[in-house]
């Protein structure tokens, strides 16, 4: 005798995967708790589709990579960078949230990786098989008002030493083809604004470079927090980077006169950060700002950051982000004590 078995109700598929080519993966996403909020958040669920991606599109498994000489190596970030217009940004992903991400892997060496994401939001209405082509030329010379862009630039790296988190050495794992991948544009290639942030602690912009300063340059120290800031390797998380970028430009924020509300409803239209290094995690960060203004448009700023790691005298990060705020301020303030 034979007995019939019912299957049970398969639960709510809250992401689902599809290859769009060899290079290229598109996914539908809900955005739960662990998603939105604080920027960290985001940038580390879209960090981790990285990784995903470009295991996917060269057929070696990131998470587990080890180089020649058996160490494990890290396909780390070098370049993260998140822009958006004003009708869809990150502070309006909420629990719920429906969206379309379009990822492509591009070859940018053979010791690193350059993957693009558009991040789509869709309608109740929409249907989910319904496809919006994404050609990358988009995500740098004409934005769609409805949509979120992130692009990485990733280094394979391993530890140079036993013990400690300075000088991480370059070091491809075994089995990396880059060759695989399609090749990116040179005018779409990040490394000048990198090549330009390691030198002179500021990104090259044309447009902000004329505005008007915002107040004097404002400092605050950071202690590295072991239960907030370090990851499963021991190594600063790249993602806490723009935590601790938004715990001081908080303080500059309060400095000027503003509210904490103020600061969450802010429109950040494009954040970004260049990692030169990596720091051990009992050391204290201090993080430089310099903000300026639209003198066209007063509530458009932008604020740039430098992060060194007082240990070692060394620049680790040189970050920026451009926002707009609804809070008037004053157009100077004063620095901290």
């Amino acid at each position: 005798m034979t007995m019939n078995t019912r299957i049970a109700p398969q639960p709510f598929n809250f992401t689902q995967v599809h290859r769009m080519g060899p290079a290229a993966l598109r996914r539908l996403v809900t955005v739960g708790p662990g998603m939105c909020g604080p920027t960290k958040a985001f940038a580390s669920c879209v960090g981790d589709w990285t990784w995903e991606s470009v295991s996917d599109a060269c057929g070696i498994d990131v998470f587990n990579a080890r180089d020649d000489r058996g160490r494990p190596t890290y396909l780390s970030f070098y370049y993260y960078r998140i822009t958006s217009g004003d009708s869809f940004h990150l502070k309006q992903l909420t629990f719920g949230d429906r969206l379309e991400v379009q990822t492509q892997v591009f070859d940018a060496g053979r010791r690193a990786v350059l993957t693009m994401h558009r991040l789509r939001r869709i309608t109740g209405s929409e249907d989910d098989h319904v496809i919006t082509p994404f050609e990358v030329s988009e995500a740098y010379t004409r934005h769609r008002e409805d949509c979120i862009y992130v692009e990485n630039l990733n280094m394979w790296v391993s530890r140079g030493g036993t013990h400690t988190n300075v000088g991480l050495v370059r070091s491809p794992p075994i089995g990396f083809d880059n060759t695989v991948l399609p090749t990116l544009p040179d005018e779409y290639s990040p490394r000048f604004l990198c090549s330009q942030a390691r030198t002179q602690h500021v990104f090259p912009d044309p447009v902000t470079d004329s505005w008007s300063a915002r107040g004097s340059h404002f400092v605050v120290e950071y202690p590295v927090n072991i239960t907030l800031d370090v990851n499963g390797a021991g190594l600063l998380y790249f993602a806490s980077f723009f935590s601790i970028a938004e715990h001081a430009q908080l303080e500059q924020w309060r400095a000027l006169g503003r509210s904490d509300q103020a600061f969450l409803d802010r429109v950040i239209r494009d954040t970004r950060i260049c990692y030169l290094g990596n720091a051990d995690i009992d050391t204290t960060l201090r993080l430089r700002l310099h903000s300026v203004y639209n003198p066209q448009d007063p509530a458009e700023e932008k604020t740039n950051i430098v992060i060194d790691d007082l240990s070692t005298d060394r620049t680790i990060a040189v970050a920026a982000s451009r926002h707009r705020s609804h809070e008037a301020t004053p157009t100077a303030a004063s620095p901290p004590p």
